[in-house]
């Protein structure tokens, strides 16, 4: 249905903007000039500019200049750079100073003098390293490159050495202690980021930005932040990639194939990567039930010990394929296409004892789960870029479309102790399909060198269909009989439609941006297996401020306040029950209601030469924040024996404030350090069932990377993170402490790469939990195997070094064709 509200959006998409936003989180600043002959001042054509970062000289984009001399480097990330202008019969010339800040992203070099010369300058080997973690006061970004977790693991083990975050058994990621994190990859939710981080191969990732408090251009959802992943897509003229092979104990192999070309108005790139993922585990849970009277006093108590153990394998094929066409310099038009297929088999055995107030044994059960899990996902995008003769001003726009399809079919086989017992076996088959189509687009207005308008809009739709049916076995005829009552049918549909706009100008040292987003949703939940809809709508205001104060380039501070929102996803949502352990059920609540979150940071950022700190302190507040909630059940059976159940709920009140500082320091020219600490308390309060609930506790963690040259072409990682146990509104997380170490070697005159990588050195890492409520009290033990050694080795295609041989080859030959590098 095509409201009036939708159709004033498709009057500003066709009339106004052309084409939907081309959101790059990261790459939005610009470096610009005009080359000339220092001698006779005409412009000097054909040129090549490339910018380089400061740091560690790695490149980070190229162009050519034109016939009047002029270039312009788009799509530039905020930080420090090194400009390097080279032309045949001009000495190369490096212009260093380049900074680009979230507050002032354009530059404009003016006119560049090159002094004609015969003679030839030998080339400048750069020894120093690239930090693994950058700093801006705006967001952190992890070097994927630099982590030797990415040679051979996934995004989420890169993502333990971020500050601030920490990843569960399963894969998830929280901030600061939420689990509303948003996941884009490049700048855009897709099928990959639906995908649990330890399901993402590290190498796919050229970087990682952790931004906290997103301005109102970003999409609001995720009240803890963004964490968006930058794919790997090389900028260098010609044909190069990569290759790369990993095996690791316990039946684990990965391998990747990265490939990319470039020639004259075309850039392609695409990539292969399979990858098996074998996990065992283990899992306690002592739970102690208490037996209540009228007067809420407990009359007995009873216990339920459970272990279990499992195992789950995981293939998985990914394909990528992107290709931009540059219609004209200030004309762009990209396309990009992923497509994603995957097998996880996966057992899950458990045993129950079940004992009486006296701990005397009165029953066992055992039952035991085998799953397989079939998923499709496509993720295609069409983007467009426009730039204009005024410098900073331009239109993006992208058309996103993402599937995932999961078939999974599950055999449950549940028995008694008793002799006589007759076992009860089900099954299930879940057909789960989602489907999202996006179209977005952003309009940046420059009045002056430091004052600018931003405008844009985002529509989204998308649709979870998921059909679970049940099926128990009739031990007389052996047939598998549909189980009517269990089954669930449920059927989610959201619409967002969104208008923002920022304004940022600049008073001396002094930056402020003010921003404001309107958004308006519709959702409608359709059980349909109950004949069960419900709607609602509602209208969103989120406004935002960032002042900055740059008192030096090395020196600067920022307030920043935004208001988020975390609706409630699909899963949260669907009542379907989830039996694999049938004391300890699960499902969703389709009456739970968004969650609000207000934001408030201070931070402050310094530099000394190659070291830097950064520190910072928030505070949020949260309404109708959503909270897992546990209580006891009615008994399973005729045994006697009862069980928890899990679903969620919105809580009346939940505030968080701390700090964090993290540093990089090089401790000799060999040895580079970062470290983090953060600490926070969390206040949390309810009332369910008449019953009031409410926690409070100090929570605080640590991490530590040491990167060290020991001799040429050798790196070693050691990292270690600990966190302290951390409060939810029924119990908490236990404490968790955990160390990796790595290790490279370049070999083939740096076109190879061999690589040793622990993960879980000490074999610590665990996750446990304590959950307690009125009837219960439940002690929860989680370990999957963690501790395994990979050995993988990497191979580059025309490596950095041979490219630019290549290059000057060919400038020699043709006098710098402007196809060689455009």
């Amino acid at each position: 249905m095509i409201t009036t509200f939708y159709k004033s959006f498709l009057v500003l998409f066709f009339l106004i903007i052309p084409a939907a936003l081309a959101a790059q989180t990261s790459n939005s600043g610009r470096v610009s000039g005009t080359l000339q002959d220092a001698a006779t001042k005409a412009p000097v054509g054909f040129a090549n500019i490339v910018l380089l970062t400061a740091g560690d000289s790695s490149l980070v984009t190229g162009a050519t200049s034109d016939m009047e001399g002029k270039f312009i480097l788009d799509r530039v990330p905020t930080g420090r750079f090194i400009l390097r202008v080279s032309m045949v019969g001009y000495p190369t010339r490096f212009i260093p100073n380049i900074n680009l800040t979230a507050t002032s992203a354009n530059v404009a070099l003016g006119n560049i003098s090159l002094d004609p010369t015969s003679t030839q300058l030998s080339e400048v080997e750069v020894v120093a390293q690239r930090q693994l973690v950058d700093f801006d006061l705006d967001k952190r970004v992890v070097n994927v490159s630099q982590d030797l977790n990415a040679q051979s693991g996934t995004v989420a083990e890169v993502m333990q050495n971020l500050p601030s975050v920490d990843v569960d058994i399963d894969g998830n990621v929280s901030m600061r202690g939420s689990t509303n994190v948003t996941i884009l990859i490049d700048g855009k939710r897709s099928a990959l980021s639906e995908l649990p981080l330890d399901q993402i191969p590290a190498n796919m990732i050229e970087s990682i930005e952790l931004i906290t408090n997103p301005s109102s251009k970003y999409n609001p959802e995720g009240t803890s932040g963004i964490i968006n992943l930058v794919m790997k897509k090389e900028r260098k003229p010609g044909f190069n990639g990569s290759a790369s092979v990993t095996a690791g104990t316990h039946d684990n192999y990965n391998t990747s194939l990265n490939l990319n070309y470039r020639y004259f108005k075309w850039s392609l790139n695409g990539g292969y990567d399979f990858r098996q993922r074998t996990r065992p585990g283990t899992q306690r849970n002592n739970t102690t039930n208490y037996y209540l009277n009228e007067a809420g006093i407990i009359d007995s108590t009873s216990y339920r010990f459970q272990e279990g153990d499992r195992n789950s394998t995981d293939i998985s094929h990914n394909f990528r394929l992107g290709a931009d066409y540059f219609l004209t310099p200030r004309h762009t038009i990209s396309a990009s296409a992923l497509y994603r297929f995957s097998e996880d088999e996966s057992t899950n055995n458990i045993r129950y004892r079940f004992l009486d107030e006296n701990q005397l044994l009165q029953s066992t059960r055992t039952r035991d789960a085998f799953e397989v899990e079939n998923e499709r996902a496509l993720d295609l995008t069409l983007g467009y870029r426009q730039t204009f003769e005024r410098k900073g001003q331009e239109l993006t726009a992208d058309i996103v479309y993402n599937a995932n399809i999961d078939d999974e079919t599950a055999l449950f086989d549940e028995r008694r102790s008793d002799i006589n017992s007759i076992p009860a076996i089900e099954e299930t088959l879940v057909d789960d399909k989602n489907y999202e189509f996006v179209t977005k687009a952003d309009y940046v207005h420059p009045f002056s060198e430091n004052s600018r308008l931003e405008a844009g809009f985002r529509t989204s739709f998308e649709r979870l269909n998921e059909d679970s049916r049940f099926f128990n076995r009739n031990m007389q005829t052996g047939d598998m009989e549909f189980n009517a009552k269990q089954s669930n049918h449920f059927v989610f549909d959201q619409q967002v439609y969104s208008v923002y706009t920022n304004y940022s100008n600049k008073f001396r040292s002094l930056t402020y941006q003010l921003g404001l987003r309107a958004e308006h949703t519709f959702i409608k939940t359709d059980l349909r297996t109950a004949d069960d809809v419900n709607n609602n709508d509602y209208f969103s205001l989120f406004p935002t401020l960032f002042i900055t104060n740059d008192f030096n380039d090395d020196n600067k501070v920022q307030f920043s306040y935004s208001r988020r929102i975390n609706r409630p996803r699909s899963r949260f949502l669907n009542p379907f029950v989830d039996i694999t352990d049938v004391y300890n059920i699960s499902y969703g609540n389709p009456k739970l209601k968004p969650e609000f979150i207000n934001s408030l940071e201070l931070g402050y950022l310094r530099y000394w030469g190659q070291a830097s700190l950064n520190a910072t302190v928030f505070y949020r507040h949260t309404t109708d924040g959503i909270e897992r909630f546990r209580q006891a059940t009615d008994m399973v059976n005729d045994k006697g024996e009862p069980g928890t159940e899990t679903t969620f709920i919105n809580l009346s009140n939940n505030r968080s404030y701390g700090f964090e500082f993290s540093t990089n320091s090089p401790i000799t020219n060999w040895w580079r350090v970062n470290a983090s600490w953060s600490g926070y308390r969390t206040e949390l309060s309810t009332t369910q069932n008449d019953t009031k609930l409410s926690n409070a506790q100090f929570n605080w963690g640590a991490k530590l990377n040491s990167n060290m040259k020991v001799w040429k072409d050798l790196d070693i990682q050691l990292s270690g993170s600990y966190r302290a146990p951390r409060a939810d509104i029924q119990g908490r997380m236990e404490q968790m402490f955990s160390a990796d170490l790595g290790m490279k070697k370049e070999v083939l005159n740096k076109k190879g790469t061999v690589s040793l990588r622990v993960s879980d050195l000490f074999n610590t890492r665990r996750f446990d939990f304590l959950s307690y409520g009125p009837e219960f009290r439940s002690e929860i033990e989680n370990r999957r195997q963690s501790r395994i050694v990979y050995l993988g080795f990497t191979y580059r295609i025309n490596s950095d070094g041979e490219n630019q041989r290549n290059r000057r080859n060919q400038n020699n030959n043709n006098g710098g064709d402007f196809e060689d590098d455009f």
